[in-house]
Parts: structure tokens; sequence; C-alpha cells
């Protein structure tokens, strides 16, 4: 069985590897940067996906499973911790709120012409965390079924779940590398070990917390909205509505500093629940 799972893997890292450098070498061809977003998201699922049709893996391992209560807690992780994250930015001032820029630009998208800014404010909020997240969710359900619906399953039936959890981790952040070494998926104004330093272990730690939240759920559903509502809350809403006051860029998004501590705790908090796991869903 543990060499039916080697292969698995095997022949899923090299797939992904064809896939992941096929989109790279048309990314000078793509004009459309949303368009490439979803072809390079969507990379380990074609892998997983091909793997899945070689090796006769129903895609029902995948984990389809519908549980509303799990895919609220995939929502609500992403919102707690880059809550928790910035509030302490803009408390020790290592940035400012709000951003005069975020709030004309939400006004005009969401058709605010009056209104205070908090109504602004909490209406940008639910229309990226909850309206937006569908779309958000399609191109994050890529990545997904790759890393949570076929690699931590058969990591976790090869080694184990903790340690599933921390080597899926280590491969997302390695898959991201080029992105970052070429400036199209980082952040500017930071020392390029400091943010590597920063990802790393911010992907480590998510990686622990999602592959708990797969096995424990039996479901690639909350891991999606996890991820999903992770790119809307950080990137689209909290970024954006932080003023850059001078070292912002140190502390902010997933290249600074202030998400760290608190994704490390929460991963330390899983790991000793994984620990209470006695029946894996599959």
């Amino acid at each position: 069985m543990k060499n039916k799972n080697q292969k698995r893997i095997y022949i899923f890292l090299a797939s992904l590897l064809i896939f992941t450098t096929a989109v790279s070498v048309l990314s000078s061809f793509i004009t459309n940067q949303n368009l490439w977003s979803v072809l390079i998201m969507w990379t380990p699922g074609l892998a997983a996906l091909l793997v899945s049709f070689i090796t006769k893996r129903s895609l029902k391992q995948i984990g389809w499973k519908l549980s509303l209560k799990w895919m609220l807690a995939g929502w609500l992780f992403p919102v707690v911790y880059a809550t928790v994250a910035y509030s302490a930015v803009w408390i020790f001032s290592f940035g400012d709120v709000p951003n005069p820029t975020f709030l004309e630009r939400a006004r005009l998208t969401l058709g605010i012409d009056s209104g205070s800014d908090s109504i602004v404010i909490i209406s940008a909020f639910f229309y990226i965390t909850v309206v937006n997240l569908l779309p958000a969710a399609v191109m994050a359900l890529g990545e997904e079924i790759g890393w949570r619906g076929f690699l931590v399953p058969e990591l976790t039936a090869w080694i184990g779940l903790k340690k599933a959890g921390w080597i899926s981790g280590i491969i997302w952040g390695v898959w991201h590398l080029p992105g970052i070494l070429t400036g199209n998926y980082a952040q500017q104004g930071t020392p390029l070990w400091f943010q590597l330093t920063c990802f790393f272990i911010l992907v480590i730690s998510t990686a622990i917390i999602l592959a708990w939240l797969r096995m424990k759920s039996g479901s690639i559903l909350p891991a999606v909205i996890f991820h999903a509502t992770h790119n809307g809350v950080v990137q689209m809403f909290y970024n954006r509505i932080t003023i850059d006051t001078g070292n912002t860029n140190w502390f902010t998004g997933e290249f600074g500093f202030a998400l760290v501590p608190v994704l490390i705790l929460i991963s330390i908090y899983v790991l000793k629940r994984m620990d209470k796991m006695q029946k894996i869903p599959m």
C-alpha cells in the first residue's frame, strides 16, 4: 500500500514540475494576468487529476464531503488570524489605517457615494470575503485539489499526518519560488532573505493547519474556503487598507512578519490536536 502511495507522489511531483514549467514558459505570451494566475494555480490540480487517472485513484478520495461547520471554520481561521496580525500592526504603529486610496476605490466599486468610512470598510470586507468568495474559491480549488485533495492524503498514508503537514508545506513553498524569485509574486521594500524566511514559515504553518482541516473534516472544501478567504482578506483587504508609514512592508502581507507568530501558534495547537485524532477520514 505504501509503495503505491510513494509511486503516486513521485508521479504527481514530476507532473507538477512539467505543468508548472509549461505555464511559466507560456507566461511570456499571456498578457492577461488573471488568466495566467488561473493557469498557474490549477497546475497542482491538473497534476493530481492526471495521476489519479493513471493510477486509478478514485476522484472521491479528493474529498468532496459537504460540512457547513467545517466550511465555516475554513472561513473563520484566516479572518481571525489576519485580524489579530493587522490589529497589532496598527496598534504598534507599524502601519496606519484606513488608506484613503482604498476607501476611494471601494466607494467606486461598491457604488457608495455617501455614508461614513466605517460603512465603506464593513461593506468592502463583506464584498471581498463573502461576495467574492466563489470566484476566489474557483482559483483556490485548483491548488487544493493538488495539495490537500491528493498530496496530503497520500503522504498521510505513507508517513503520517504530522509529517504530511510539514512536507506538503515545504513542497508548497518551493512551488512558489519561481514566482518569488522573478518578482511576479513578491513584495517590494525588504530583502529577499527576509521575504523568503517569513513566507516559508507562513506557508509551512498554514500547510499544517490545512492538512489537519482536510483530514479532520474528510473534505477539501474547508481548505478551499480557507485558501480563498486568506487570499481575499490578506491580499485584497488588510494589505490595501493599511497605510505604509515607511517600514510597513516589513510587517504586512505574506512576506512580512506580522502573520508569522500568529500562524506558528495556531499550527502548534493543531499539531497537538493531531495526536488526538484516532480515525482519519479519507
